[in-house]
């Protein structure tokens, strides 16, 4: 097994990787360049020669392989390992209890949402509202796996060719695990208030509603005017969970607002399928207004 060279960050002056380009960063990954440094881990966009297509390692940072420290890289692979919904990048290989714990990744290529904000300006309401429906159908799919991102925020949010991707699942939990009281989780200003007050409890959907909805609100140009867009986005982000909306119901209240042609990219007439509540409880969404309670069956 050959050997990486190891520099220093000039950011922390933290150890981090320096392979040459084309060498080996992990079996079988050709290092290309450095994306990102964090705490305990790197990200790098690799060359598969393998698979003969650009790929995403994840790797603990030089010195950091012990398992306290690469627990975030089990729970990404753990939440991704059984979601089928294509808005989450494919995990490649798990290589997180190695002696150079690492994942291999889909590469998405594409902007982050802080990015193309920052390059191109705030939504409009019907870009914001279609961005939401792609965010909450992928959170559907995510909780109908048994996991939770809790992490939603416009880092962790890639549009490639105009599609919502969501990345980054290292904050990931099981539904309905308990967190420790003072255990942080997620982004300031996108994080939930119960999960910002560490409190601790169990991990629930309406973590996320509240990331989608503040991810939203944040990326909504000030002089957007609709009330009832505004209206659904406070719903949201309401600070009691129990009056979120469920994400079904959420998904039903923003496809409202995300107007017609080519922009909307699925078919009109397969809005009749958005429903709220059980399959013997089918029934349609009615437009929200300021002041109702737009919160769905059961919460």
């Amino acid at each position: 097994m050959s050997v990486v060279p190891v520099d220093v960050d000039p950011e922390d002056g933290g150890p981090v990787w320096a392979p040459p380009r084309g060498s080996s960063l992990v079996p079988g990954q050709l290092a290309w360049a450095r994306l990102a440094t964090g705490h305990h881990c790197e990200s790098w966009l690799c060359w598969s020669a393998e698979l003969w297509v650009p790929t995403l390692v994840k790797l603990a940072r030089p010195g950091w392989s012990r398992p306290r420290w690469t627990r975030a890289l089990g729970r990404e692979a753990r939440a991704l390992r059984p979601v089928p919904h294509p808005a989450f990048p494919r995990l490649l290989a798990d290589r997180s209890r190695t002696d150079q714990p690492h994942l291999v990744l889909e590469f998405l290529e594409g902007r982050a949402l802080d990015q193309t904000l920052d390059a191109d300006g705030s939504l409009s309401g019907q870009d914001a509202a279609r961005l939401g429906v792609g965010l909450l159908a992928a959170v559907r799919a995510l909780h109908r796996s048994g996991s939770a991102h809790l992490d939603l925020c416009p880092d962790n949010i890639v549009l490639v060719g105009g599609r919502v991707h969501v990345v980054d699942l290292g904050s990931s939990r099981r539904l309905g695990q308990v967190l420790r009281r003072g255990e942080l989780v997620g982004t300031e200003e996108f994080v939930a208030p119960e999960l910002a007050a560490a409190a601790g409890g169990p991990v629930t959907p309406a973590m996320d509603v509240y990331g989608i909805g503040a991810t939203l609100r944040t990326a909504l140009a000030a002089d957007v005017v609709d009330d009832e867009l505004h209206a659904v986005l406070e719903a949201l982000t309401d600070p009691d969970p129990a009056r979120r909306p469920p994400v079904d119901h959420a998904l039903a209240l923003l496809i409202r607002h995300t107007g017609r042609g080519p922009a909307r990219s699925w078919p009109r007439w397969a809005d009749k399928e958005l429903v709220v509540g059980s399959p013997s409880r089918r029934r349609r969404v009615r437009p929200v207004s300021r002041g109702v309670d737009v919160a769905g069956p059961g919460a």
